[in-house]
């Protein structure tokens, strides 16, 4: 579990969270981020999102992220967003991506891949220099993350010049708590 060093509310900033695939905004991370200050929202990846088109996602996505000052994605969250974000005339101005699904997954140790949707499309956007960069990008995932594959982190982070990137030596998809603490208060801090 997470837990702060500051007290609950006592920063004077916005944040925005979108959750990953079947996340939940009343619980985990999302709850958490809640404490930390009065202007929070978050949008929850759950299944009534995902039974919406991809453009209709996107248009929720958009929607809540338009005039964001720290905004943090979670998984498919940060796919959800990296979608939102081709062709878009702004970026969010500062953005958290922790274990982003980025593009295909590939698992060799069991022989099984995952591709989202549109996946061919985020890749030609991001090879012609298409899809918008927040003013601050830091990307963090596991060095052992199957479904954000730590190689496409690199390539993305290459591509849209993040601010940061963090592999994160023997951690998985679910990068443990204190790590995300760290990401976090360094975030925000």
């Amino acid at each position: 579990a997470l837990s702060g060093h500051r007290n609950a509310r006592s920063l004077a900033v916005q944040i925005r969270y979108i959750t990953g695939r079947g996340g939940r905004i009343d619980r985990g991370l999302s709850a958490y981020l809640a404490t930390l200050t009065p202007d929070y929202k978050g949008l929850a990846a759950d299944s009534e999102l995902l039974s919406l088109s991809i453009d209709e996602q996107l248009g929720r996505v958009r929607e809540f992220t338009a005039g964001g000052e720290n905004l943090i994605v979670n998984s498919y969250g940060g796919y959800l967003l990296m979608l939102s974000l081709i062709d878009a005339h702004k970026a969010p101005e500062r953005v958290l991506m922790l274990s982003p699904l980025l593009g295909r997954s590939v698992f060799p140790k069991t022989m099984m891949a995952s591709r989202p949707p549109r996946e061919k499309a985020l890749k030609l956007a991001l090879a012609e220099g298409r899809v918008a960069k927040p003013e601050y990008l830091r990307i963090v995932t596991g060095e052992d993350d199957a479904i954000c594959c730590p190689d496409l982190a690199r390539s993305v982070s290459q591509q849209l010049e993040a601010d940061r990137l963090d592999v994160i030596p023997g951690e998985g998809h679910d990068i443990n708590s204190k790590c995300v603490q760290a990401a976090l208060e360094s975030f925000l801090g």
